[in-house]
């Protein structure tokens, strides 16, 4: 008799349940008591491929979970579903909406697939490619790829999958293909992913062939090799184009070395590590952590411009400023500067990009100090003011304590400068 017997249909039940599980620890159960190190080549191999399976199965209990979220939709007149998987999984917003969508597909059109995964028969990376490859189809077009690769997934590899959707979507609905590709085209995005060691990625989705072309512009570019110039062509591709877009904000740059870019970024340094030679990190707005070298080098290139900021010794800014309803410049770079992104909750959108919000309302003698303004996007400023969600300031230092639709709280805190 499992757990579930005992309680029935039982709602209020079976949602204890479901809170003693969120906060259960996880157990693998026949797994947690294999020693690893004991097993033969061969033993591990198979452990390997046992906890494939058990991932596998809970990847489809995940799919359930969130299918049934997605199913329940529309409850209310502006849905919070997504705005609170996130939060609850710490995924980007953006991450939440295409899991859940992905889920309702999965659950509603591909039951077949999510049991093969449940199983441990299929892979759950080739669920996810055969939902995202026909989520423009019609439902009975998308049954009937799922018809035609299903019983080959067992044995092929995800790449193979995706291959295989693609062939099924070509012979069953030739003609999707190009709605397929004007679809992509609206999702053309230049995207920024921070690396380790100071370093970052920037990537352009867009069209292929507009890829390819301003991939050959610069491979053609790159190869006019100046005399003395040691940097491989990958190098030389990358700085030109970095002189090439940061021209046309009026940056001088060249195609023979680093740019230099006194203005276009922000980092918060101590005053020991710039002025005095120390070894602290320093943080780069929108990035994270840099050496105390790189900070320096940023900080001292030709035309940078300092601005002091006082912070405590756990690294919180202080700042002080007059009651007025709109913040004066200094008030709102500081509360910016201090919280760096959105401050609701796991939101990464970059604080310049955001609305100052009174947490306690300005008409209700909230003051317009820092503790009390807080930067939100659109978006989550929108849930705050239609109080689908509420904010309640938890201290005089920026913490905020969240409270979802559901009851579920959340505490978010300001950045740390401390170096």
């Amino acid at each position: 008799m499992d757990a579930h017997t005992n309680l029935g249909t039982d709602t209020p039940g079976v949602d204890a349940l479901a809170a003693r599980l969120a906060v259960a620890a996880p157990s693998g159960g026949l797994l947690d008591g294999v020693d690893f190190a004991r097993l033969s080549a061969a033993g591990r191999i198979d452990a390997v491929v046992a906890c494939a399976r058990h991932l596998s199965r809970a990847h489809a209990l995940m799919v359930r979970a969130l299918g049934a979220l997605d199913t329940a939709r529309g409850g209310e007149p502006v849905d919070c579903t997504d705005v609170e998987v996130a939060v609850a999984l710490r995924w980007a917003p953006s991450v939440a909406q295409d899991r859940l969508a992905e889920a309702g597909a999965l659950t509603r059109l591909f039951p077949e697939t999510l049991h093969a995964v449940a199983q441990g028969e299929v892979w759950f990376e080739q669920a996810r490619v055969l939902a995202e490859a026909t989520a423009t189809l019609d439902d009975q077009a998308a049954r009937q790829v799922q018809a035609r690769v299903l019983p080959l997934m067992p044995a092929q590899t995800t790449a193979s999958t995706r291959r295989a959707v693609r062939r099924a979507i070509c012979r069953i609905d030739p003609d999707n293909m190009a709605a397929r590709h004007q679809h992509e085209r609206a999702r053309r995005r230049v995207q920024v992913r921070p690396e380790p060691d100071g370093m970052a990625t920037l990537e352009l989705y867009a069209a292929a062939d507009t890829v390819a072309a301003m991939a050959a512009t610069l491979t053609r570019l790159a190869g006019q090799r100046a005399e003395g110039d040691t940097r491989t062509l990958d190098q030389r591709r990358a700085d030109t184009l970095a002189a090439l877009v940061l021209a046309a904000a009026g940056v001088r740059a060249t195609r023979t070395s680093q740019p230099s870019i006194p203005t276009l970024v922000h980092v918060v340094v101590s005053a020991d590590t710039l002025l005095r030679g120390g070894h602290e990190p320093a943080e780069l707005s929108g990035h994270g952590p840099i050496t105390a070298t790189h900070a320096r080098q940023l900080a001292f290139a030709p035309g940078s411009q300092w601005r002091w900021l006082l912070a405590a010794k756990d690294g919180t800014l202080i700042h002080a400023s007059p009651n007025t309803y709109t913040p004066t410049r200094a008030v709102a770079r500081f509360v910016r500067l201090r919280d760096k992104t959105c401050a609701f909750p796991h939101c990464h959108m970059p604080a310049t990009r955001c609305d100052l919000d009174h947490t306690v309302p300005f008409n209700a003698g909230g003051p317009t100090t820092p503790d009390n303004l807080h930067p939100l996007c659109r978006h989550h400023h929108q849930l705050k003011t239609r109080r689908q969600w509420t904010a309640h300031p938890a201290d005089t230092t920026g913490t905020l304590q969240w409270t979802a639709p559901t009851g579920h709280t959340y505490t978010t805190t300001p950045h740390t400068h401390a170096t």
